[in-house]
């Protein structure tokens, strides 16, 4: 059966007003502009300085105009709707905070090779993580305003022989605005087709100073925005669990389908020792607010089980508010040497709403909590519910009858499978400081062109919870001592007591840091018979530091809906790194490129990463250009030093070497341990970038080109494999399942699961191919005005992933429960196009974004092996048409030597 995916419509007026300050004329870029010479500009991918043109290596330029274009709000919606490069959906985004600590950090992939190995740039300079409790490394690139970037420049090439070794999937570098004179406020509204979404923004540019005429420029950018929540009630798609795919008819049993429902519920199951609840739970109250019948599950579990659906509670985009200030100053020393420096500071609060926690013998406690040797406890958050007769004090709210209708006569103690509605949904605001600091001075002498500066970045993530967070010490007493009703309302008395448990202040706070001095030169040594042969030098030397403080009641796990315990983390390393570059034109047509860096990390180990590339130009109107590098990413501080703690995994998975027999909620439909944590045997990846590609220009105006790469990854540091993924394949990850000894109540069956081994490790190999696509056509002004059509898309022709015993499987244009240890979806094709046509004032623009489809992640109850077995699909994705109207009522300076590389000069 099929799926089709929906999506929000949703409508962007955007209203800006560019008032004149001051008069306002293209502002060059160095001093060597205004001496009169030709300017050189750097590109990424390159450190030499250069006269404008198309590079060795495949760099996509992202406009002002194409930012304004796309009608996003945010650099995360942006990047996500230009595609190409970020052609692996295993981004991470505002979303994934639903029913994870991520803080609400927005990550970006190229090449679906992860976050981690994507180097974020803000002009050319490193940016501090996210700060998410297991990631040192993920740039949240909402922090970015977006208001304030002027280009944005992707490298879609391994660059680790250039920028620092973590950069194996390529660079996107975010170049602000600057030397900028004048002033412009602009601001939006937007509203979704159904309700929540809605959100609205403003944004101001300021320029003062003119470096032609004063030496000295400085640049105020203000952004502040505004989104709504958008709840899985919210959405038709998201509202509910999906039916039933397929079942049995032989036996009623699902056999194709996904559920992600849970056993704990409210009104609460119970699992009856000696009754049809002794390895299934049933309930006296079904259904309620939290607990409903007939769902892809009932078939499994029998026809008294009910189950909860946590899909309408959760919210599947967070209420976010963020504001950024950023600032750029430039001051001319002398001629040939200038002063710079930026300073920017952006504050967000992103708040997540998700279900009310479970509690149940299913949860392990951590061995550091105080009841983990407590009767009843015994290593889990039981809740008894009793009649006086067993170890559980005698409630009201026994279900006696029922009970006795269920073992004949019996009125044992029965396990209680709750879900805490009482005390609320899980709230929880993460609030993030980001500051940023830079300061230079870069100029040419003795014939060098040189940049030497000064970095210090930071961000603090801290997670503030709100309500729905119990602590175990305090709540699993109350729900033990028979006063708490399972099954409906609590008197006032008990509900405050239940209120007391609530754990309110700050979960986590991280701290991520980078320090860092730089000094890098160019220069032309001599002149080859293609031009003058360029020679780049650079030493780097850097700190990077991360901090995770916890409270004492976090630390020992007692923070129910956590999934466990944090621990705190106080890391830092020193890494230093010599690079260089040579810039070969052997003749007018043919052009070499070579570099290398060496970089040394800390405790880590040290790595020369080479580049070698080539730019043939036969005639005007074809290139050809290709590259081969090796590179190396060391271990971020995270995956190898976070302490390992014991957690769980999510809602609704199934021990395939039990489930079928056993039927037992341990077994079915559950939540499993696992163990999470770094690993300080992990060693570096190894990486192989090769790349051959050409451009043609046919005649003035179009052009067309294709880019041919390849990536091969080895050692893949993987964090976390999907369990169920692991639990379906476990024979071919042997060690990642710890099991009990056997049970002989199940014949041929291994023992129950104990954990689920999902700490840091080097899996194997990552062997990826594709193809990039880019196409131009401009029509010159005519009565009628200018019109520019632009495509870029990328084809994944190949993903594979190697297995713990050698082998490989293939992830490609499908959603992968292990890709990069995060999951993601991998689709085979991805495109980008805009129209635009400007007339007089007015500039209008449509965009199409296309995905195709791929299939979906195997469902829990999903049987590949059944005769006429169809995968899942999820449906050819497209947002089209996306128009965007501008009118200027003052014509913005034109941008300096902004370099396109979509065709040839």
């Amino acid at each position: 059966m099929r799926t089709q995916t929906q999506r929000t419509r949703v409508f962007v007026f955007s209203f800006a007003v560019a008032a004149s300050l001051l008069i306002c004329t293209a502002v060059p870029r160095v001093a060597l502009a205004q001496q009169g010479a030709v300017e050189r500009v750097e590109i990424t991918g390159s450190s030499i300085r250069r006269i404008e043109g198309e590079s060795a290596l495949p760099v996509q330029i992202v406009t002002r105009q194409e930012i304004e274009q796309s009608g996003a709000t945010n650099v995360e919606q942006f990047l996500q709707g230009l595609g190409v490069a970020l052609q692996g959906n295993s981004n991470t985004v505002a979303a994934s905070a639903a029913g994870v600590t991520s803080g609400g950090v927005s990550g970006v992939s190229l090449r679906g090779l992860g976050s981690q190995r994507t180097l974020v740039l803000i002009d050319g300079k490193r940016v501090s993580a996210g700060g998410t409790l297991t990631d040192s490394t993920t740039v949240d690139i909402n922090l970015i305003p977006l208001a304030a970037v002027e280009r944005v420049e992707v490298l879609k090439d391994g660059a680790s022989a250039i920028y620092g070794s973590e950069a194996i999937a390529g660079v996107i570098n975010f170049i602000l605005r600057k030397d900028y004179k004048g002033g412009e406020v602009g601001a939006y509204g937007a509203y979704t087709e159904h309700d929540g979404g809605k959100g609205y923004g403003v944004n101001g540019l300021l320029g003062l100073g003119d470096m032609a005429t004063k030496g000295w420029n400085l640049t105020l950018s203000l952004d502040y925005r505004h989104e709504d929540a958008i709840f899985g009630s919210q959405r038709p798609f998201a509202s509910q669990q999906p039916a039933a795919y397929a079942k049995d008819p032989a036996t009623g049993l699902v056999i194709s389908g996904n559920d992600g429902t849970s056993g704990n519920t409210f009104p609460a199951n119970i699992s009856i020792p000696g009754g049809v609840g002794s390895r299934n739970p049933t309930n006296p109250a079904c259904p309620g607010p939290y607990a409903f019948r007939d769902n892809i599950g009932d078939a499994l579990f029998g026809p008294l089980v009910c189950r909860f659906d946590p899909s309408p509670l959760v919210s599947l985009i967070p209420k976010t508010d963020v504001t950024g200030l950023f600032a750029s100053g430039r001051f001319r020393l002398t001629p040939q040497h200038e002063a710079y420096g930026q300073l920017g500071y952006t504050y967000k609060e992103s708040q997540t709403v998700i279900q009310p926690v479970p509690i149940s013998d299913q949860f392990a406690l951590p061995t550091t909590h105080p009841l983990f040797n407590v009767a009843p406890y015994n290593g889990s958050s039981t809740f008894l519910l009793g009649n006086g007769s067993g170890t559980a004090p005698a409630s009201p709210y026994y279900p006696t009858a029922f009970i006795q209708s269920q073992t004949g006569g019996a009125t044992p103690d029965v396990l209680v499978r709750y879900r805490s509605a009482a005390t609320g949904n899980r709230d929880v605001t993460d609030i993030t400081n980001f500051w940023r600091a830079v300061a230079g001075v870069r100029g040419t002498a003795f014939n060098w062109d040189y940049d030497a500066s000064l970095l210090h970045v930071q961000t603090e993530l801290r997670e503030h919870v709100n309500n729905g967070y119990p602590s175990l010490n305090a709540i699993l007493p109350l729900l033990n001592s028979g006063q708490v009703n399972p099954f409906g309302p609590n008197t006032p008395a008990v509900q405050a007591q239940l209120d007391a448990t609530q754990f309110h202040g700050d979960a986590y706070k991280t701290t991520s840091k980078i320090d860092s001095a730089q000094l890098k030169g160019s220069r032309d040594l001599t002149r080859l018979a293609g031009g003058p042969l360029a020679l780049a030098l650079g030493v780097e030397g850097r700190r990077e530091q991360f901090d995770l403080e916890t409270p004492a009641i976090v630390q020992i796990g007692d923070i129910s809906g956590y999934g466990g315990n944090f621990l705190p983390v106080d890391k830092s390393r020193k890494v230093g790194s010599v690079f260089t570059e040579v810039n070969m034109p052997v003749i007018r047509s043919l052009e070499l490129l070579a570099a290398a860096r060496y970089d040394n990390y800390e405790n880590t180990g040290s790595k020369t990463s080479p580049k070698l590339g080539f730019r043939w130009q036969p005639v005007r109107q074809a290139l050809i250009r290709g590259s081969w590098s090796r590179g190396f990413r060391a271990p971020s501080l995270t995956e190898l030093y976070q302490p390992q703690t014991i957690g769980v995994t999510a809602a609704g998975l199934n021990d395939p070497a039990r489930c079928p027999t056993t039927t037992s909620s341990l077994d079915c439909g559950t939540q499993f341990p696992i163990t999470l944590g770094g690993n300080q045997a992990l060693k570096p990846e190894l990486s192989k970038n090769r790349s051959i590609g050409f451009v043609l220009e046919p005649v003035n105006n179009v052009s067309f080109g294709v880019d041919y790469w390849e990536v091969e990854l080895s050692n893949t540091i993987i964090f976390g494999i999907s369990p169920q993924f692991l639990l379906n394949n476990e024979s071919g990850f042997p060690g990642y399942i710890t099991r009990a000894a056997p049970d002989p109540s199940c014949s041929g069956c291994p023992g129950q699961v104990l954990s689920i081994n999902q700490t840091n490790a080097n899996l194997g190999e990552t062997h990826i191919r594709g193809f990039d696509v880019n196409a131009l056509w401009r029509i010159p002004t005519t009565s009628l005005g200018a019109f520019t059509i632009k495509f870029d898309g990328t084809y994944m022709y190949r993903y594979d992933i190697q297995n713990v015993d050698g082998s490989f499987t293939s992830f490609n244009a499908q959603a992968s429960p292990i890709v990069n240890g995060s999951g993601g979806v991998i689709p085979r094709w991805r495109h980008y196009m805009t129209a635009d046509w400007r007339i007089s004032a007015w500039n209008i623009a449509g965009v199409w974004q296309y995905q195709r489809r791929y299939k979906d992640m195997l469902g829990n109850f999903e049987d590949t092996t059944l005769p006429g077995y169809e995968p899942r699909f999820v449906h050819d994705y497209s947002l089209f048409p996306r128009v965007h109207l501008v009118h200027r009522a003052v014509q913005q300076e034109p941008e300096a030597h902004v370099w396109h590389p979509e065709h040839l000069r």
